[in-house]
């Protein structure tokens, strides 16, 4: 469906896009994720036409879009576009809106294909309302439909859901992603919110600094991370050093599996706090390490945990745990936890942490 390859771009000096590669399938949802700046909207503006590559070229349906000498305007591509802001036209109804990009079609067609989109969104009782008069949520299904009513080949949406409130959030990307999957739309989703992406693509492709840094699905992008970037991008790490003593890497909080590094070597170790096994004292002692509980906060379901590495009362160094649930311990109580190695990620030391 979509291939990019050695994708370039500079503005005046500044390299924004960095030689990028990926592919997308039909029928397939496909984040950009990564922090601002990491070039995700940007790669999004190549593919619609809005800017033209320094180098490589862009395909759709196998056929060349964009590349150093040529770049289809976007009005040529088949390719609709979901903005941020949405930019309903507000002198236009819903259904007028929704029926702005279907000029091309008889007045049966667009009435129907207008109706076909209002009851997919569940907007039919809207239809002659104005955007003023719509919820956030609302305005964003209606942004969504107009998008999709000329049946783009490719469908693009740059942080559709920045703009809602969290309970509205997590509510529309869920119901986006049924629309989007129960009809087949082929479409790459543009966001910084790791959750966001876990949930709504099939496959992720991580973005810094204008490189792609990763690209699987959300289950590899979070248990098989190649980066330690890709790791902490998908929640909070605790970053130790670690030493390899045979079979083993030691560390100040443990000891975790070694499975490719050599002898004395130095590593960097990654451990998440939902790592960290409570009521561990009848599992594999291998496992086991003693901490001391400095501080519990409580946050609904479950609870950050700040722990004393060793039984010192006044523990030098700690780490971050998660606990599901209210802990049933106090402050100042001596723990003893086990590390889960699938949570726990090995790689080659670096020279810092940031």
């Amino acid at each position: 469906m979509l291939r990019l390859k050695n994708l370039s771009l500079k503005f005046d000096e500044s390299q924004v896009i960095h030689n990028i590669s990926f592919e997308v399938s039909e029928g397939e949802l496909l984040c950009l994720l990564g922090p601002s700046g990491s070039g995700k909207t940007t790669t999004l503006r190549l593919i619609a036409g809005f800017e033209k590559p320094e180098n490589g070229l862009i395909q759709l349906n196998g056929e060349t879009v964009s590349n150093k000498n040529k770049i289809l305007s976007p009005q040529k591509r088949n390719v609709g576009f979901l903005f941020q802001d949405y930019a309903l036209f507000p002198h236009l109804t819903v259904a007028e809106n929704i029926s702005y990009g279907l000029s091309g079609q008889n007045k049966k067609q667009i009435k129907e294909q207008t109706w076909e989109m209002l009851n997919q969104i569940r907007l039919l009782d809207h239809a002659d309302k104005y955007p003023h008069e719509l919820s956030g949520g609302e305005q964003q299904r209606v942004a969504l439909a107009r998008a999709r009513a000329p049946e783009p080949n490719l469908l693009l949406l740059d942080e559709p859901f920045s703009g809602l409130d969290t309970s509205l959030r997590a509510q529309l990307r869920l119901e986006t992603r049924e629309i989007l999957k129960s009809q087949g739309v082929t479409a790459i989703i543009v966001t910084h919110d790791p959750e966001e992406a876990m949930l709504m693509a099939d496959r992720i492709v991580l973005m810094r600094n204008g490189n792609v840094v990763q690209t699987g699905t959300p289950e590899e992008l979070y248990s098989k991370p190649t980066d330690p970037f890709t790791a902490g991008f998908f929640g909070d790490v605790n970053w130790l050093t670690g030493v390899v003593e045979g079979d083993w890497i030691k560390t100040d909080a443990g000891r975790v599996p070694n499975e490719n590094y050599t002898d004395g070597t130095e590593v960097d170790v990654l451990i998440r706090p939902e790592a960290f096994e409570f009521g561990s004292n009848e599992l594999d002692t291998d496992y086991l390490q003693d901490f001391r509980v400095c501080t519990v906060d409580y946050a609904g379901p479950f609870s950050h945990i700040r722990l004393g590495i060793g039984i010192d009362p006044e523990p030098s160094k700690h780490v971050q745990a998660h606990h599901q649930g209210i802990l049933n311990a106090s402050i100042g109580d001596k723990i003893r936890l086990s590390i889960d190695p699938a949570q726990t990620f090995i790689f080659p030391k670096t020279l810092n942490n940031n």
